[in-house]
């Protein structure tokens, strides 16, 4: 069939294969890929069950959803079942894709307030693609041709975005069809660990709804479940911070947080104990052993102290290390900051490793030796952080170190 010829080269042309369980299309999708020349290189299985419950005979489980009571909730079954039934079957089959289909065409409906035909799609493989289709009518012919083609459709965009591309419309606009996004909560990709990373995007804020985010997961995570997943990791941006807590009764704890997002973990398996890695539990501060010409030390007086014991002591110029930045860069920055002094790095003096310090967090302090050149002993103060800066000689300093009697 011409409607297939895109998705056909998209899966030759990617070497991929797919599987496509569907409903309301009645088969027009397997049938469409099939047509295309060296469909067996690419098609793997398939089925039609428009009815979730007695279709359990066919896919092997019954993964119906419980009863929906009015038009929406009946809908949102549908995008929570073919989200689930595609993460699910892609595993089983073991295809690179898997697409689900399922929704009503009329030109009778179930529920009251349902009066035109619509479908949810979703795609499951390297990347995740889910959307809702709506039509303008209730005629069933026409319906599943236009939803047979907006599978097809998504099938390509699926692809080209694996690729790297921007992706094609997932169907055009007009004749009859509007689409909608379906499952954009949960941007999902699967790691090499044999879990799965999620991220609810930030352009899901107006979107987002702490209700419609707990669906979502509930089905998300049933899928992941019946495939064998094990480690979850979920990303939250601060615009959309109402999912937080639906996702902590789903069984998801904190990991960290960042300005921008917070990052939370579950584990997934019930007979063996978590082996996600925590997040960083160690800060390095940096002192130097400035030395200038004359053999004397530069020593500073904190303006505040960290501890009430210390205020007004003399110490080593030096500081904590920033993200990305190695020690060597951070004692120079530190000195140069505090003190105007250029220095360069000599070697290593002495390395001190702590626990449950600030936070609760190890502390590894390293301090260096640096070197200033002849005519760079110049001292100026930054008295935001010091009292005090001064070039000290070996006794001048050892006579400030405070003795048991």
């Amino acid at each position: 069939l011409p409607l297939a010829e895109q998705a056909a080269g998209a899966l030759r042309a990617s070497r991929a294969t797919i599987a496509v369980f569907e409903a309301t299309t009645g088969g027009l999708v397997n049938a469409a890929l099939q047509s295309a020349p060296g469909a067996s290189a690419f098609t793997t299985c398939g089925a039609v069950t428009y009815s979730s419950r007695k279709g359990a005979p066919v896919l092997g489980a019954d993964l119906s959803l419980p009863q929906a009571t009015d038009a929406d909730s009946y809908v949102a079954s549908k995008q929570a079942w073919t989200q689930g039934l595609a993460r699910a079957k892609r595993l089983e089959t073991g295809a690179t894709w898997c697409l689900a289909e399922s929704g009503a065409c009329g030109p009778t409906f179930q529920h009251t307030g349902l009066l035109t035909g619509f479908t949810a799609l979703f795609i499951s493989g390297p990347i995740e693609r889910g959307i809702l289709l709506r039509s303008a009518h209730a005629e069933r012919e026409p319906n599943m041709w236009a939803f047979t083609k907006a599978a097809l459709d998504l099938i390509v965009e699926a692809i080209a975005l694996d690729d790297g591309g921007t992706g094609a419309p997932a169907a055009e606009e007009g004749g009859g069809v509007s689409i909608e996004a379906a499952g954009e909560l949960l941007c999902v990709k699967e790691d090499r660990y044999g879990g799965v990373e999620i991220e609810v995007p930030a352009s899901a804020a107006p979107i987002v709804s702490a209700a419609r985010f707990e669906r979502e997961l509930a089905a998300a995570l049933g899928g992941w479940q019946a495939a064998g997943k094990r480690g979850l990791w979920l990303r939250v941006p601060v615009e959309c911070s109402a999912c937080i807590a639906p996702a902590i009764a789903r069984g998801f704890v904190y990991h960290h947080a960042q300005p921008g997002y917070a990052q939370l973990t579950r584990w997934l398996p019930t007979d063996q104990p978590s082996p996600l890695p925590a997040y960083a539990f160690t800060q390095i501060g940096v002192g130097g052993v400035v030395v200038n010409a004359a053999g004397e030390v530069l020593m500073v007086q904190e303006r505040v102290a960290p501890m009430p014991l210390h205020q007004n002591s003399w110490k080593l110029p030096g500081g904590l290390a920033d993200p990305g930045e190695h020690f060597a860069d951070t004692v120079a920055r530190e000195v140069y900051e505090e003190t105007g002094v250029r220095a360069t790095l000599e070697g290593i003096v002495s390395l001190r490793h702590t626990h449950n310090y600030r936070f609760g967090q190890g502390d590894v302090y390293v301090v260096v030796r640096l070197r200033v050149p002849a005519g760079g002993e110049e001292i100026t103060v930054d008295k935001g952080e010091l009292l005090d800066a001064r070039w000290m000689s070996r006794a001048h300093i050892e006579a400030l170190v405070e003795r048991d009697p």
